[in-house]
């Protein structure tokens, strides 16, 4: 399913995704809103999860939506979903210590149907031992990426992490990457190299109890393209929180984020031009979350 469960757990180290992931949070969740969204997850008495989400756009002709059954027993757990494009989703997992190392792996399989069927399957492993963190993803068949990252956490609030991606369908289009973190919970500051061409940086700064403000941009680029956004927050502190934010192509957002009671998450989703704000291109989006 996309997006992370939140009852998947592998252990406490951060993750190569987690350099920037305040900045990122600030500035992304929330802004792809694109009509509507709906995610439901339940919690059956014999530890069996449900989740069901939909997202459909104006036109309502492209709804696209699924539903996951997860059950975790012991080390193991598994899962299987169940898409709108007929695509059925299949994982199954372990995890264990060893060592002292903390070891994982999970077989994840795409069994397509919409035309003819399709099979495509992965496996997903990784081993902590802090203070490093190595995952590959491997392709079994059908399917062309490698992937892998070593991460390291030298010392407190720092990571220091490399990234690979080998296309097996596409020779010489490999990515490499470099990314150094820092995090001490109101300070987080990421940069990025990528295949030592394009230079990455984010900032995010907490500012008392409620403000944060967060600014992403390339700070260096081969083909000289200008990327750029800042963004604000706002924290109620109550399960509310509005932002707003600013691109380098003056295109302006509003979010809205709140809670109805304890299970139920709601989000809007306000963009337009701000130089044109009347005038030029408008979304609108709305998200519903409930965790039953």
């Amino acid at each position: 399913m996309r997006g992370s469960h939140h009852h998947h757990h592998h252990g406490s180290m951060p993750t190569y995704f987690h350099v920037g992931a305040l900045a990122k949070d600030c500035l992304i969740n929330g802004f792809k809103i694109g009509a509507w969204q709906m995610h439901c997850s339940t919690r059956t008495d014999n530890d069996f999860y449900l989740n069901t989400f939909g997202e459909g756009y104006p036109t309502m002709k492209n709804v696209f939506g699924g539903m996951e059954v997860f059950k975790e027993v012991g080390n193991y757990s598994t899962s299987l979903g169940w898409f709108t494009n007929n695509d059925l989703l299949s994982e199954i997992a372990v995890r264990g210590m060893n060592f002292g190392s903390r070891l994982y792996g999970l077989l994840k399989s795409t069994i397509g149907t919409t035309d003819e069927v399709s099979f495509q399957t992965k496996l997903k492993c990784g081993l902590e031992r802090d203070p490093v963190k190595v995952e590959l993803v491997v392709p079994l068949y059908n399917e062309p990426l490698f992937l892998g990252y070593v991460l390291v956490a030298p010392v407190e609030n720092w990571v220091l992490g490399y990234r690979t991606e080998c296309n097996f369908d596409e020779k010489g289009f490999d990515k490499h990457a470099l990314c150094l973190g820092y995090n001490n919970g109101r300070t987080e500051v990421g940069l990025k190299l990528e295949n030592f061409e394009d230079l990455r940086g984010s900032i995010f700064q907490r500012i008392g109890e409620a403000w944060a403000f967060a600014i992403k941009t390339n700070l260096y680029s081969s083909e000289n393209v200008k990327q750029f956004a800042i963004g604000v927050q706002y924290d109620f502190q109550n399960g509310t929180m509005v932002k707003a934010k600013l691109r380098e192509d003056s295109r302006m957002g509003f979010v809205y984020q709140s809670k109805i009671g304890e299970n139920i998450d709601v989000g809007y989703h306000l963009a337009f031009d701000g130089v044109d704000p009347i005038g030029g291109a408008h979304r609108i989006g709305v998200s519903w979350g409930f965790h039953c």
